[in-house]
């Protein structure tokens, strides 16, 4: 493929819209929508790269122990940030594994019953949340629960005020 431009003749305007010198252009791909990439197998995904874990733990240390050492309360504060961030990430996704392993287990059970002549059946957002809290619930103390319980409840009836309309006023 030859990268040298066309000879056109000089005399002629060119038109606007024409490109003048033609660059062929590099096809880019996207290793998401990409068929050579392969399935994505998230089980996998989280095996190889299960080691990351222990990085962000040293880090998180590291974060630590430079926020103990810092004296510049600006530099301080941003590595708060930064180390709140960061605790929350690991927080969310030691949820989503939670989650996860949960639904597996919830599966496996429906399976073998399947295998053994039940008929199928599918668990609903709402009991595959309720499953969650129950299993959240069992992990945590039982003072927090009540505590857990008594914010719940608070939210869900902020929410329920919020739709309950105005009182209409006579003039």
């Amino acid at each position: 493929m030859s990268f040298v431009p066309i000879e056109i003749s000089s005399k002629k305007p060119i038109s606007r819209f024409r490109q003048v010198v033609e660059i062929p252009s590099k096809k880019r791909r996207d290793p998401r929508f990409d068929n050579l990439s392969g399935k994505f197998n998230e089980d996998l995904f989280e095996k190889s790269y299960n080691f990351l874990d222990n990085y962000k733990k040293n880090e998180l240390e590291t974060i630590k122990e430079q926020i103990r050492r810092a004296k510049d309360p600006n530099t301080r504060d941003e590595l708060q940030k930064l180390l709140i961030k960061m605790q929350s990430r690991i927080n969310t996704e030691h949820i989503a594994r939670q989650k996860k392993q949960l639904r597996r287990g919830v599966k496996k059970k429906e399976l073998e019953l399947v295998s053994k002549g039940k008929k199928p059946f599918y668990l609903k957002k709402s009991a595959e949340k309720e499953l969650e809290l129950v299993e959240k619930f069992k992990n945590t103390d039982p003072k927090n629960v009540e505590k857990i319980i008594e914010k719940r409840r608070k939210k869900n009836a902020a929410k329920e005020h919020k739709n309950v309309p105005f009182k209409r006023r006579k003039t």
